[in-house]
């Protein structure tokens, strides 16, 4: 796959100021940022890099005032890159994710800076508040980047098309205002860890802001009841972090057993099409080429013998796991680790450990 070539040498990015802004809005599940913050910032610091003294790497938080002093030092847990300056956005709204706090809070940003690229990864908070951010705003949007980069006056972006049977690059034409992307989750890949938050890098330089969000915060049109995970057999596929798969050497009754270790796991059910047409599972849960394409970050396939029609759609996974009796089945090939066995007996001892482990035995 032919990827974005760098942009020239000379681009650069004047707009009243000498140095430019690449943000990377950050996202953030129960408090604790997600891996996908490292994957986007990792992405953004390569196309900083490529205009040293022209565009800055910075960061965003949305969150609600704090008011311990420990709480007030620490900032988000930057590991493998951590970005020039942090911005902080401190509001009451921002406790929680909310569309108009999310876009309200942007927005007074975006009026006080203007920054050259606002980048977000596409999770289903990214997806829901970047694209009415831009509508708000009237910003070039481009969604799902699988590669992006800057060059003078335009945004190139690398997308898939046809559930990554196709590819597309675009040229979005930029002016004075900022272009707005989001990255699909997985693409990259986490980058490695040093261990420790940051270990060896310098800190980023932290300005906090209290704006003044002009919406009406008693009466939102959205309210928040609580929050409830799906079930394994309800997570979506393209979202999932983890996915357990079956295929014909699970059987019908064997998914059952499927979806209890993928609970175990924190994993989505995925299915193959032998498995779909048999009505052991419903056809959304299909994977392969007249499926979905996948790309978590650990893919387990369980009694699948791997035709390319099959792992076509998980090409995007960075860690495979193969299960299964037949030692010439095609999937070995593509896995990074392979079990040799019955699906079944080996899921039911690896949900016994999981759940020893749980209960610290």
């Amino acid at each position: 796959m032919s990827l974005i070539n760098n942009a020239a040498d000379d681009a650069v990015f004047m707009r009243g100021e000498s140095v430019a802004e690449l943000w990377v809005v950050l996202q953030e599940q129960e408090g604790l940022p997600p891996e996908y913050n490292q994957e986007v910032l990792a992405e953004a610091k390569e196309v900083a890099a490529q205009y040293p003294g022209q565009l800055q790497l910075c960061a965003v938080q949305l969150r609600a005032p704090l008011s311990s002093p420990v709480e007030k030092s620490t900032v988000p847990f930057f590991k493998a890159v951590v970005p020039e300056r942090l911005y902080v956005l401190e509001h009451p709204a921002l406790g929680r994710y909310t569309t108009e706090g999310y876009v309200a809070a942007l927005s007074w940003l975006i009026r006080e800076r203007t920054p050259a690229l606002i980048v977000t990864s596409a999770t289903v908070n990214g997806q829901d508040w970047a694209p009415r951010l831009a509508a708000q705003l009237g910003l070039p949007f481009v969604a799902r980047c699988l590669r992006f980069a800057l060059e003078q006056e335009a945004l190139l972006a690398l997308r898939a098309l046809y559930g990554g049977r196709a590819y597309v690059q675009t040229r979005t034409r930029l002016g004075r205002q900022p272009a707005l992307v989001t990255f699909a989750p997985g693409t990259r890949g986490t980058p490695p860890m040093t261990g420790s938050p940051a270990v060896g890098l310098p800190m980023p330089e932290v300005i906090t802001y209290q704006p003044s969000l002009a919406f009406e915060e008693r009466n939102p049109s959205l309210q928040h009841l609580g929050i409830e995970a799906p079930s394994a057999e309800e997570v979506e596929l393209e979202a999932a972090e983890k996915i357990v798969a079956g295929g014909r050497g699970v059987g019908r009754e064997g998914f059952a057993e499927l979806a209890a270790f993928a609970r175990l796991l924190g994993a989505a059910v995925g299915a193959s099409r032998v498995a779909t047409d048999r009505g052991w599972v419903e056809p959304e849960r299909q994977i392969g080429a007249t499926g979905k394409s996948v790309s978590p970050r650990l893919y387990i396939a369980c009694g699948i013998s791997g035709a390319a029609q099959h792992t076509s759609g998980i090409r995007e996974a960075q860690t495979v796991v193969a299960i299964n009796p037949d030692r010439n089945a095609p999937i070995f090939a593509l896995a990074d680790l392979g079990l040799l066995g019955d699906a079944r007996e080996i899921l039911r001892h690896a949900m016994q450990l999981l759940q020893e482990e749980s209960v610290g035995v």
